[in-house]
Parts: C-alpha cells; structure tokens; sequence
C-alpha cells in the first residue's frame, strides 16, 4: 500500500513538472517570437527611415576603415 502511494505520488509529480516545464517553453516562446516581431517591424522603420534620407537629403552611413 505504501509503495503504490509513493508511486503514484512520484509519477503525478513527475507529470507536473513536465506539464509545468512545458508550459514554461510555451510561454517563453510566444514571448520570443513577439519580441522577433517588435525588433523586426523597428528595423522596417529604420531601414525606411535611411532610405528616405538618401533619397532626398543624399545621406550615406559612415564607414569603419
């Protein structure tokens, strides 16, 4: 009796955990891709941004030499 609780107790924990950690992955991931986004649609902005100041001031970006 003892033993069957101890193993039902290890093998529920060891479901949480892995519900937990996956969940965890879950979240971490959504969290990444919406900030991939963000930076993405800045570097759109920018990137618009430099070619709108060639075009009509003839601004270059500076070279390391």
């Amino acid at each position: 009796m003892t033993t069957t609780v101890i193993a039902l107790t290890l093998i529920v924990g060891t479901l949480a955990f892995a519900a937990g950690a996956f969940l965890a992955s879950e979240i971490a991931t959504r969290i990444l891709r919406r900030r991939e986004k963000e930076i993405s649609e800045e570097r759109k902005k920018l990137n618009a941004a430099w070619r709108h100041l060639r075009e009509v001031y003839d601004v270059k970006k500076k070279t390391k030499r």
